[in-house]
């Protein structure tokens, strides 16, 4: 009984190993549950930078010389003068007609009271009433110049001075108007300077005419009552007095050197 026992064991164990060796093997699969990975380049992005370089020119401060007056002087071309109320402007009426050359001879001259050179248009000082009327004129139509002379009309002090730049250059007592006719205040300049006629010896040698007139006479000696410093043929007689009829008038002399020395377009301050 035993032995049938032990023979129904061993059988039971050929049968299990019979089941092992029959199945399929085990195969090891790597399973991987991340989702694969693509590496990508990194995008270089490359942005064009123009660079624009612009030369800027300094700009220039051209600081104005205090002591220098600008003159226009009328072109031969130019018949009269013809002044605007401004730049490319209308032309303003003028209560007589200014020539050129002026009556007293030599060109037509102006003082430029605003501006500068290389402007197309200037400010200048008429000569015509009322005193220190101003206009503008196309430079085109005038040579520019410049002085650095001025003159100067001391009333309260019957004296007359002249100056380069800040030089006394020449002093002289002087007559001016009397209380019916005053020397007019104010800055003017001068418009013609004129060497007199014989037949006027009681004017002096020479006139320096200015851009001025009497504010109180009309008309004088069947014209305007322009303004003017003129030599005497008797200074020692008038000298240091109001007596004229508006004019300045110093010893011949000294009318002489203003005529030699301050030149058309030169200002003349007339003080009290």
């Amino acid at each position: 009984m035993s032995s049938v026992r032990a023979l129904v064991a061993v059988l039971a164990l050929l049968a299990t190993s019979c089941v092992a060796a029959d199945a399929a093997p085990q195969v090891a699969i790597e399973t991987s549950t991340s989702t694969p990975t693509a590496t990508i380049a990194p995008t270089t992005t490359t942005t064009s930078t123009t660079t624009t370089s612009t030369t800027v020119a300094p700009t220039t401060t051209t600081i104005p010389d205090p002591y220098e007056t600008l003159i226009a002087t009328a072109k031969d071309s130019t018949p009269y003068l013809v002044a605007y109320d401004g730049p490319d402007g209308l032309p303003l009426a003028m209560p007589f007609r200014s020539p050129n050359p002026h009556q007293f001879g030599g060109p037509l001259t102006l003082m430029v009271t605003e501006g500068q050179r290389g402007d197309d248009w200037l400010k200048v000082q008429l000569p015509i009433r009322p005193n220190g009327s101003e206009g503008w004129i196309p430079v085109d139509d005038y040579i520019i110049s410049s002085t650095t002379v001025r003159a100067e009309v001391d009333l309260a002090n019957t004296a007359v001075r002249v100056f380069d730049r800040d030089e006394l250059i020449a002093e002289s007592q002087a007559a001016i108007g009397n209380w019916r006719t005053p020397t007019p205040l104010g800055t003017f300049f001068v418009a013609a300077i004129r060497e007199n006629p014989p037949e006027e010896s009681y004017l002096g040698t020479w006139a320096v005419v200015l851009s001025g007139y009497s504010e109180v006479l009309e008309t004088f000696s069947g014209g305007l009552p322009v303004i003017a410093i003129h030599g005497s043929n008797h200074p020692d007689r008038v000298l240091g007095r109001a007596i004229s009829n508006g004019c300045v008038r110093v010893p011949n002399d000294v009318i002489e050197f203003l005529a030699e020395h301050v030149p058309l377009g030169a200002p003349v301050v007339v003080s009290g």
